[in-house]
């Protein structure tokens, strides 16, 4: 590890001004500014998460669809064999075949859960597999059992069917309606891709150990099958991406490349505007660069103001303590 952690928000307050954020480190300061900041990113993550719970629940919903769907249609299939109406042997033919699709497709995605690196994707499809390997085996015991001619058994599973069809139109239509939840939650947050990761307090805290970084970016969203690192700024929109938050989202860019993801870019959002950070090799140095000058400085401790803006200094938060503020 490269001397003492560093987080993404350290570094941003060192993009800002390094004064300011030698400030900071000696002590905590609270403002209007940072408690609406902090408000504000309460808010995002909270629609995050609803996004999050309405989809999870549509794919539950999915699961009990394909299941019941299914075994509605078995148990159709062998009370109309039992009461005669269809010849038992051939009903008894089908459902093996089925049962044999049902196994393959089982193991198929058995293989797919064990190569895919995140868990909760992984423990959903392991979640599907032991469905499919129940269905599996109901209609593998099925087909032996045929045979067997019973008129009240046969009128069960024909009622049996049926309530199971009613409960599949249930479940489809409450994954509907969390489908259509998220959507619209999505439309109101201009959210595109999927939702890997939702930074709150607890949320898992990036790590690198070998750059001496960490580091909790407000959200992760995976497109095209890369990684894109997400950060939302409030209060006044600037005209273009300030440096100090290209630093912070380079951080998260770098973080999260270190975990073995394709990252080629961040976002910067101020309210409905958006920004891309790309994450290149000059990006790369300039970060490392930063990183390596904040570790001098704190062992030197001759840090100062990089600016002459007296408009800056009024916005910043520990003005009142700086000795080099401007009037």
């Amino acid at each position: 590890m490269q001397g003492e952690t560093i987080s993404a928000s350290d570094l941003e307050r060192f993009g800002y001004c390094p004064l300011s954020w030698w400030l900071s480190l000696q002590t905590e300061v609270t403002s209007d500014v940072l408690e609406q900041g902090e408000v504000q990113h309460e808010i995002v993550s909270n629609n995050l998460s609803n996004i999050l719970e309405e989809e999870k629940k549509a794919q539950s919903w999915d699961r009990l669809i394909l299941i019941f769907s299914t075994v509605a249609t078995v148990l159709g299939l062998l009370g109309l064999s039992l009461l005669g109406f269809v010849d038992a042997a051939v009903v008894s033919a089908i459902l093996a075949v089925l049962a044999i699709i049902w196994i393959v497709a089982a193991i198929f995605l058995l293989f797919r859960s064990a190569s895919i690196k995140d868990k909760k994707k992984s423990a959903s499809y392991e979640q599907i597999v032991v469905g499919f390997a129940i269905v599996a085996m109901i209609i593998a015991l099925n087909a032996v059992t045929v045979m067997q001619f019973n008129p009240d058994v046969a009128l069960l599973m024909e009622v049996g069917a049926l309530v199971l069809l009613i409960v599949a139109s249930f479940a489809m239509y409450r994954s509907l309606a969390s489908s259509l939840r998220a959507k619209r939650k999505r439309e109101e947050v201009a959210i595109e891709g999927d939702i890997r990761y939702v930074g709150r307090q607890t949320s898992r805290l990036l790590r690198s150990e070998r750059f001496g970084l960490t580091g909790r970016p407000d959200y992760i969203l995976e497109r095209g099958g890369e990684i894109i690192p997400v950060e939302v700024k409030s209060g006044r929109k600037p005209k273009g991406p300030l440096f100090s938050h290209v630093l912070q989202v380079a951080a998260y860019c770098l973080l999260l490349e270190e975990e073995g993801n394709k990252v080629s870019h961040g976002i910067l959002r101020y309210g409905d505007m958006e920004h891309e950070v790309e994450f290149d090799a000059e990006m790369r140095s300039l970060l490392l660069g930063k990183l390596k000058e904040m570790r001098r400085l704190k062992v030197t401790e001759d840090v100062h103001r990089n600016h002459h803006r007296p408009g800056k200094c009024h916005s910043c938060s520990r003005r009142d303590m700086c000795p080099e503020r401007l009037e």
